[in-house]
């Protein structure tokens, strides 16, 4: 009976001497020449010169610079008279070692960013219907470079998944970048982007109700539906404003706990903004 074994890629029953798996595709070993041209490459890889080993810069930087320094400064007159030659000259010297060994490092710059890592390949999945969190913790767990890109989109809702710059199944190396775009919606007209500024503008100086603000923004000659547009497409924490107001009030103005409540909601708040508002306050 012949001896089957399983795909460790997708779990199908295959041959025992299968390169390829007749179901997912996936190679499962390699040949023989393809053995023999990995191990040239990674002994190539690992193979480094002498002179690009830290410690052969750094005897450069003790040794051999001080005395070509020296050298100099004894067979040249201008040097002699100029310290701040000999300085220069020393701290250039130091400056490129210290550069040079750095730039050998396989170090990575932070949490989110890789060094690309040819030796390692990871296959690109389909982001369209992942979170942005799901697609972090991704990119996270695989070492990939991925950069998030809004842009404006007629068809697209704001925050939904737009395209990527590699498609899915397609093999990159660890470390690499890939572009994910996201779409901010329809571009707004210069009506609307003009209420966004205006609405903006008012929440420098002022608190403002959610309700309150479309009501001025309405008062300043835009319309219902440019002025929702702004108030809806500015960053600002509507129970933040409440707590603002309600200590506007009482700077000039004592008001019992009910009255003050009653006096947020009159300007727009919902019950539950103005209670917060008012509690934060001491009430």
């Amino acid at each position: 009976m012949e001896e089957k074994k399983f795909c460790k890629f997708c779990g199908e029953k295959i041959d025992k001497d299968s390169i390829v798996c007749p179901k997912c595709g996936r190679q499962l070993k390699l040949v023989k020449n393809e053995i023999n041209e990995k191990k040239i490459n990674n002994t190539q890889e690992n193979e480094i010169k002498f002179y690009q080993q830290q410690w052969f810069m750094w005897i450069m930087l003790v040794f051999f610079a001080p005395v070509g320094i020296f050298l100099m400064w004894k067979f040249n007159d201008k040097m002699k008279k100029n310290i701040k030659i000999i300085l220069t000259v020393i701290f250039s010297i130091f400056f490129i070692i210290v550069i040079s060994s750095s730039s050998s490092n396989d170090v990575n710059e932070n949490g989110t960013k890789y060094e690309t890592n040819k030796k390692i390949t990871v296959e690109i999945v389909d982001f369209s219907n992942m979170t942005t969190a799901e697609v972090d913790n991704w990119c996270s767990e695989k070492k990939v470079n991925c950069k998030r890109v809004e842009e404006y989109n007629d068809t697209i809702e704001k925050g939904k998944f737009v395209s990527q710059s590699i498609e899915s199944s397609k093999t990159i190396y660890e470390g690499e970048q890939i572009t994910i775009v996201y779409s901010l919606g329809k571009e707004p007209t210069v009506s609307q982007k003009n209420a966004v500024k205006k609405a903006e503008s008012y929440l420098d100086y002022s608190a403002f109700s959610r309700n309150g603000l479309i009501k001025q923004l309405e008062f300043e000659g835009f319309s219902n539906a440019d002025a929702t547009y702004a108030v809806d497409n500015i960053i600002v924490d509507w129970n933040e404003q409440a707590v603002k107001k309600a200590k506007s009030y009482l700077d000039y103005s004592a008001f019992s706990r009910n009255g003050l409540i009653k006096q947020l909601e009159f300007e727009g708040f919902t019950y539950e903004q103005a209670v917060y508002g008012v509690e934060q306050n001491g009430l």
